[in-house]
C-alpha cells in the first residue's frame, strides 16, 4: 500500500500541460496523494515505527485509469512530475484494500477520494497502514462475526457502541466509567455467545488498527476533536449488518482510549492481542456483573428501547435467513470450486451470516481463475472458509457470459459448467 518516500515527497502539484489534459478525477487525486505525502512519513513514524508513505494507486472504477506514486511493474505508466499515470491491468481488483501487484504489496483506494478532509486522509492512511500491516506482524483474519447478527449480538453491540462514544467525548471519571459500561455490555455479550471474544478480537487488529491508523492520522492534520470519532461511533449504530463493520467502529474507539489510559500499547501489540482486554487491565479490570446488574447499568444508555427494536428485527431477521437457506442451500445452484486464491471486493455493512454455511454477499465482486463474477442484487454464498461460491440457479449454462438471479459471470477460457448429481444444480469446473 505504498510508494518510495523520496519520489512521493518530491512531487509538488502543478498546472502543467500533462495534468491539465487528466480526467477531473485524476487531478483531484493527484492533489490528494501530495496532500498525504506531507503528513505520512511522519505520522506513521509517530504510530508504528515506520512510514505510511510508499506504494499507493487511486483507481476509476469504470475506466480503470490509475494514479500511483511509483512506476508500475511492467514499466507503463507515464511519470507526470513525480506520479505515475495509466491504466490498473484487468485482472487486478479494484477495491480499497492493500493488493500483491507482481511482488510488491499496494495500497489501493477507489476515486472518488473523500471530498471532507478528514475523511480522505483517514481512507488515505487506513488502506496505507494496510500495506506495512504484515510487515509489522499485525495481519489477522477477517471473518465475520455471526453471532453480532443475532438479537442479543447486536443489542449489546449497540450499547457498547453508545457507551465508547461517551468514553470517548468525555474525561475524567466520566470518561473511565463508560470505558467501564463499553466492557462490561462487551462481556455480557459474549458470555452469551461462546467463541465470540476470538472472532470480534481478531478483525479489532485486522480492520480496527486500520481504521485507528486512518482516524490518529485525520485527527492530527484536520483540526477535528475526537468528538468526531464518537460521532462516527455512534453512527455505526445504523448500519444494516455488524459482522464485518463493527470492527470500523469499535477498533479506533478502543485505541484511542487506550492512548488516553495506556500511551505505550502499541509497543507490544501483537495480531493475537486483545484489545478490549488491554483496555480492561489499563482500567483496572472492572468486576463482571450478573446479567441483571448489566442490565441495570445499561438503562442510561437507552436499554429498554433498544431491546424492543432489536426484538422485532429479530423476527424479520429469521424469515430473511430462511429465504437464504431456502435459495442458496436447497437449491437450484451454481456451485464454485474451492479455491485458495479468491480476491474479492465487497460492502462490509450488508453481509448476512447462514451459520456454518458461509456468508451472504448481497452485492460484490469476486475474482479467481476461473473468472470474474459480479453480484449486483440476489447474493451469493461464500463459504465458511472464505474459499468456495455458490449463486442461484437457473440459467443459461450455453451463454457467454453466464447470467443468473442477480449475478453475472466472465468465465477465463478453459472453464465450463457442468450438471452436477442433484437435478437442477450445477458446477464450475475446467473443460
Amino acid at each position: 500500500m505504498r510508494a518510495p518516500l523520496k519520489v512521493f515527497l518530491q512531487f509538488v502539484v502543478t498546472a502543467s500541460p500533462l495534468l491539465a489534459q487528466s480526467p477531473p478525477d485524476l487531478s483531484a487525486a493527484s492533489s490528494g496523494l501530495a496532500e498525504f505525502a506531507s503528513i505520512c512519513e511522519s505520522s506513521g513514524e509517530r504510530l508504528w515505527g515506520v512510514p505510511l508513505c510508499g506504494r499507493l494507486l487511486l483507481v476509476d472504477g469504470r475506466s480503470r485509469s490509475t494514479v500511483a506514486t511509483q512506476q508500475d511493474p511492467d514499466g507503463k505508466f507515464e511519470n507526470r512530475d513525480g506520479l505515475f499515470f495509466g491504466k490498473l491491468p484487468a485482472d487486478i481488483l479494484i477495491a480499497n484494500t492493500s493488493v500483491r501487484w507482481a511482488s510488491e504489496e499496494w495500497a489501493m483506494v477507489s476515486l472518488p477520494l473523500p471530498t471532507d478532509r478528514f475523511q480522505r486522509i483517514r481512507l488515505l492512511a487506513h488502506e496505507s497502514f494496510h500495506r506495512v500491516q504484515p510487515a509489522l506482524g499485525l495481519r489477522a483474519t477477517d471473518a465475520a462475526s455471526a453471532h453480532l447478527e443475532s438479537e442479543s449480538g447486536r443489542l449489546w453491540l449497540r450499547l457498547e457502541l453508545r457507551a465508547l462514544a461517551e468514553a470517548l467525548r468525555t474525561q475524567g471519571v466520566i470518561s473511565r466509567n463508560a470505558a467501564k459500561d463499553a466492557l462490561l455490555f462487551r462481556a455480557a455479550r459474549q458470555r452469551l455467545n461462546p467463541g465470540a471474544e476470538r472472532l470480534e478480537s481478531a478483525l479489532e487488529i485486522q480492520e480496527g488498527l486500520a481504521e485507528y491508523t486512518g482516524s490518529v492520522v485525520a485527527l492530527a492534520v484536520s483540526g477535528e476533536s475526537v468528538a468526531r470519532v464518537a460521532r462516527a461511533v455512534e453512527d455505526a449504530e445504523d448500519q444494516r449488518a455488524f459482522a464485518r463493520s463493527f470492527a470500523y467502529a469499535t477498533g479506533p474507539a478502543l485505541g484511542l482510549l487506550l492512548d488516553r489510559f495506556a500511551g505505550s500499547w502499541r509497543k507490544s501489540v501483537t495480531k493475537d492481542t486483545n484489545l478490549a482486554a488491554l483496555l480492561a487491565k489499563a482500567l483496572g479490570n472492572p468486576s463482571a456483573l450478573d446479567i441483571k446488574a448489566t442490565e441495570s447499568r445499561a438503562q442510561r444508555y437507552g436499554y429498554r428501547a433498544l431491546s424492543d427494536d432489536e426484538h422485532a428485527r429479530g423476527a424479520r431477521t429469521q424469515a430473511l435467513l430462511a429465504s437464504y437457506r431456502k435459495r442458496f442451500l436447497d437449491g437450484p445452484v451454481l456451485e464454485f470450486p474451492k479455491t485458495e486464491e479468491l480476491r474479492r471486493s465487497f460492502n462490509p455493512n450488508n453481509l448476512v451470516p447462514l451459520g456454518e454455511s458461509g456468508t451472504v454477499y448481497p452485492t460484490g465482486t469476486f475474482v479467481s481463475r476461473w473468472g470474474t463474477l459480479q453480484i449486483d442484487d440476489v447474493g451469493a454464498l461464500l463459504s465458511a472458509d472464505n474459499q468456495s461460491l455458490r449463486v442461484s440457479a437457473p440459467f443459461d449454462a450455453q451463454a457467454r457470459p453466464l447470467v443468473g438471479p442477480g449475478w453475472r459471470l466472465e468465465l477465463t477460457p478453459g472453464w465450463t459448467i457442468w450438471a452436477a448429481e442433484k437435478p437442477g444444480d450445477f458446477v464450475l469446473a475446467p473443460e
